[in-house]
């Protein structure tokens, strides 16, 4: 793969900070183009663009210091040492910017069911992207996987242990990376429309997607080497018991609508 793009002088641009860059102006694109449709002002849109920036960054800053293996004491001693914010969840990232959308909408007094669909929508798209990053950078790799299928990092630049550096892994980015376009396919063109057009309740596409994309990460973590956290237990990895939140939390939203 190419963990390093370019370098310039004494600056390398790593894949996972380009794409990461990329996966971002994605989403802003996708959620600029349905603000008349939600009916924001640009006030309005430019307040819940900062406001979901600033939730991106804290939120995946809060995952990592709460759930990352070494305990809180210690990830807050590493971020002082990195004299930056760590982690990258998209667990952290996508409810941060969904909390902080959720400050605005009230403060506002926007209909938060609606601007949650069109942010499901982009967070899922701009992931589909991110995840060609991490594949070209080497992170979030998957297990061996004794096939033909498997893909060989051989850059010691990546982030790849050195160990499996020539080793055939499961190309988890890439599976992850069909099945995020899969779902923001499904929510752009079935959910949303039906939305929009007054046959499904405002906030519906939002959680159909949680769950789609909670059930598609609960499933690939099997096949991905994920970070010790502070929720491994029981055979499952932190991601996979946010996962089975974030999937417990859609089933009982989406219950809701069909009784309400």
């Amino acid at each position: 793969m190419r963990p390093i793009l370019f370098s310039f002088s004494h600056f390398d641009m790593r894949s996972a900070s380009a794409f990461a860059g990329l996966s971002a102006l994605a989403a802003y694109l996708y959620f600029r183009r349905h603000r008349e449709r939600l009916g924001l002002s640009l006030e309005e849109f430019w307040e819940l663009i900062l406001a979901m920036m600033a939730g991106v960054f804290l939120g995946a800053a809060a995952v990592f210091l709460v759930l990352d293996g070494p305990g809180v004491v210690a990830n807050v001693e590493r971020t002082l040492r990195a004299r930056r914010l760590l982690g990258g969840s998209f667990f952290g990232v996508f409810w941060g910017a969904a909390a902080a959308a959720g400050l605005v909408c009230r403060r506002r007094r926007l209909d938060l069911g609606r601007v949650a669909d069109v942010l499901a929508a982009a967070g899922l798209l701009g992931l589909a992207i991110m995840r060609v990053g991490c594949l070209l950078n080497g992170c979030c790799y998957g297990r061996p996987s004794g096939g033909s299928w498997g893909l060989v990092f051989t850059d010691a630049a990546s982030r790849v242990p050195i160990a499996w550096l020539g080793v055939a892994l499961h190309p988890v980015q890439l599976y992850e990376a069909a099945g995020d376009l899969a779902i923001f396919l499904f929510l752009n063109s079935w959910a949303l429309p039906r939305v929009h057009g007054g046959r499904l309740r405002p906030g519906t596409s939002f959680w159909l997607g949680v769950a789609a994309y909670s059930l598609l990460r609960f499933l690939l973590d099997f096949l991905r080497v994920g970070r010790a956290g502070l929720l491994n237990f029981g055979g499952l990895g932190t991601s996979q018991w946010l996962a089975l939140a974030g999937l417990a939390a859609a089933a009982y939203f989406l219950a809701r609508r069909r009784v309400a």
